[in-house]
């Protein structure tokens, strides 16, 4: 028994640089945020749950190297948006807090191609 034990130990120490030096060969395809990767990884590019970190920082989903689905991106003048992202860019409903002179400024609603499109539609009430 000690003797599996022993091996399945080696094995995973063996094995582990492998895996760690793995994400070095991720890449992230916002240069704003492509500097370190910590995550899942596809075909060389950051794919599923990770976080990247650059001037700005995102901590969310990745689909072939890009944000994509829901996530954080924080910008490097205290900027934040939390939603959700295609391709890279805001699409969906989202939060924009804007730092603005020590006070936020909030910007809820719909995105489009990085665009706000406006507030997000009241949900009719069943009677």
């Amino acid at each position: 028994m000690k003797h599996i034990l022993y091996s399945v130990i080696i094995s995973i120490f063996l094995t582990s640089p492998f895996f760690l030096s793995a994400q070095k060969n991720c890449k992230v395809l916002v240069p704003e945020i492509d500097s370190i990767y910590t995550g899942k990884c596809k075909k060389g590019l950051a794919n599923g749950k990770g976080t990247a970190i650059g001037i700005d920082s995102y901590t969310g989903k990745f689909s072939k190297g890009y944000p994509h689905g829901r996530g954080t991106y924080n910008w490097a003048n205290g900027d934040a948006y939390t939603g959700n992202w295609k391709e890279g860019k805001r699409s969906g409903a989202g939060k924009l807090t804007l730092k603005l002179q020590e006070t936020d400024s909030i910007i809820d609603g719909l995105w489009d191609d990085d665009k706000y499109m406006g507030a997000k539609p009241i949900p009719p009430k069943v009677i």
